[in-house]
């Protein structure tokens, strides 16, 4: 097993750093790569990762393969407008986080825009939506829809020198980043005066893996597509090398009915199964709870410029 010299987020030396899982789903065999937390800033962190070029032939030509087969057609990522179907509470729940930030022919860019099932209806709304979007299949169809989109940051810069936004979103793309420092430096560059950007990311203090300890979850969660795993003093103390105004909000996406089915199948797809008869007070009070408690799934990341 390859052992790293320190933290790459902190730089504390190795003896603050030990192992999480030497399992990486869907890393090859001889990669022998493995999770390491650091005991000082509590980053989770893959090692070795994937080199620039494997992970430019992964999003670019592998990434929708590989999530069908990690989370089955409950993800819905066989076609776009399956994707589209799936994602359709996540898009409420972040519609409603959002609403305060948004005002009619807002310039906004969303960074990894996926299918489009949030500009769709931000577009809608009457705001003005470009994207980025590494997926060939995905960035096709979005332009075919007449929705500018860029296959990279730096593309989407040769293209437009001048470009500012007023806000820039992104969800669950920060985890998949090499360097996620210059990666909100170079976003937060793009924002006008006022600009927003708001980002969500999962939190690993996820009840199914920090309470309910479910091996065959673990070995679903430490993904060979994350280099990075964040809690909340781990999502500080990057925001805080970045000099700026920045709140972290606690989130939870996955319901009782999925946790239950982890629990009793091992496996994911469970969300609203049980539902009708918990009731929705019973599944917003167990969200609620977990929230409160921090042991939730998600953190909203707002940064103010």
């Amino acid at each position: 097993m390859a052992l790293p010299l320190n933290c790459p987020l902190c730089k504390k030396g190795n003896e603050y750093q030990f192992v999480v899982s030497k399992h990486v789903y869907g890393s090859p065999a001889d990669k022998n790569s493995s999770f390491f937390k650091c005991k000082s800033c509590e980053i989770i962190y893959q090692y070795p990762g994937l080199t620039e070029e494997e992970e430019n032939r992964f999003y670019a030509d592998e990434f929708e393969s590989f999530m069908s087969s990690r989370s089955g057609k409950s993800g819905g990522w066989e076609k776009i407008e399956k994707h589209i179907k799936a994602n359709e509470d996540n898009m409420q729940r972040r519609l409603k986080y959002l609403e305060p930030f948004l005002k009619r022919n807002l310039n906004i860019l969303e960074v990894g825009c996926s299918s489009g099932f949030m500009l769709y209806p931000l577009i809608k709304k009457g705001l003005n939506c470009t994207g980025i979007e590494p997926s060939g299949v995905f960035r096709k169809n979005l332009i075919d829809s007449g929705i500018n989109v860029f296959d990279t940051y730096d593309n989407l810069i040769k293209e437009n020198p001048n470009s500012k936004f007023d806000l820039i979103i992104h969800f669950f793309v920060l985890e998949h980043i090499r360097d996620p420092l210059s990666f909100l430096s170079n976003q937060i560059n793009l924002l006008n005066k006022g600009g927003k950007l708001i980002f969500e990311i999962p939190n690993y203090a996820d009840p199914l893996y920090s309470i309910y300890d479910i091996p065959q979850f673990e070995r679903f969660y430490w993904s060979v597509a994350h280099p990075w795993y964040f809690n909340e003093k781990s999502l500080k103390f990057l925001l805080e090398k970045l000099n700026i105004n920045f709140e972290i909000i606690r989130d939870q996406r996955y319901d009782l009915s999925n946790h239950i089915v982890w629990a009793r199948d091992g496996k994911p797809g469970g969300m609203k199964k049980f539902s009708p008869k918990f009731g929705e007070v019973m599944e917003n009070c167990y969200k609620k709870e977990l929230i409160k408690s921090g042991y939730c799934d998600t953190l909203i990341g707002i940064i103010k410029v």
